[in-house]
């Protein structure tokens, strides 16, 4: 893999890309030494090509620096209150409605808070295939949504009981779950995973909750 990135690298510049991977390969015959590289090493092997062979080790080294990067963590979403909470104050005081989408890791700890859609105050026209892109390039572990009601009212619409049941079972099928879904006002949230609405999918879209 290192070896073929190694050719392209120099076909990419204009040098020749297989006298060039050869003398790499001399100098690291195995992956590791490239990491190990002490600096009598580095010298010779710049030596050989100077422009070239310095401009591949900065690139081999930010490509290290850049895979390292990680999503920040912004919270834990191990216990629904904590997302809640964290919901209500970042939805609750917004005057249109709007659908955001929290990102997970494998450690359930949120790294994305994502807004997906805006919409007027009475609904919002989300697209589930949207909201699982985003967490497919994120490598999302599993997803939560939540939106808020300006109204005040806590009490999930048919709409939005539809909505989380086609995203709930989406995400059964991509083995990407939607964890929790949360509306939110001012004055508190409502968690369908808190009032059992998202064991098993079984999200009643005629009736309210009580």
């Amino acid at each position: 893999m290192m070896k073929n990135q190694v050719f392209n690298f120099y076909e990419a510049i204009g040098e020749d890309g297989q006298k060039n991977s050869e003398i790499f390969q001399l100098y690291f015959p195995e992956k590791y030494l490239f990491w190990e590289l002490d600096y009598e090493t580095k010298a010779d092997f710049i030596a050989e090509n100077p422009g070239p062979n310095r401009a591949l080790l900065i690139a081999m080294h930010l490509g290290v620096t850049f895979a390292s990067e990680r999503r920040p963590i912004l919270l834990s979403a191990r216990h629904s209150n904590m997302v809640g909470a964290f919901a209500k104050e970042k939805l609750g005081p917004l005057k249109q409605e709007q659908l955001f989408l929290a990102l997970l890791n494998t450690q359930l700890d949120v790294i994305g808070w994502e807004v997906v859609f805006v919409g007027t105050l009475t609904e919002v026209a989300a697209s589930p295939r949207e909201i699982f892109q985003r967490a497919l390039l994120a490598n999302a572990y599993a997803i939560i949504i939540a939106h808020n009601h300006p109204s005040g009212n806590l009490r999930p619409s048919v709409q939005d009981k539809q909505f989380t049941k086609r995203l709930y079972c989406l995400g059964q099928d991509l083995n990407l779950p939607l964890l929790d879904a949360f509306i939110v006002a001012k004055d508190g949230y409502w968690s369908m995973q808190e009032n059992g609405q998202l064991l098993g999918g079984e999200i009643d879209e005629a009736t309210d909750f009580v």
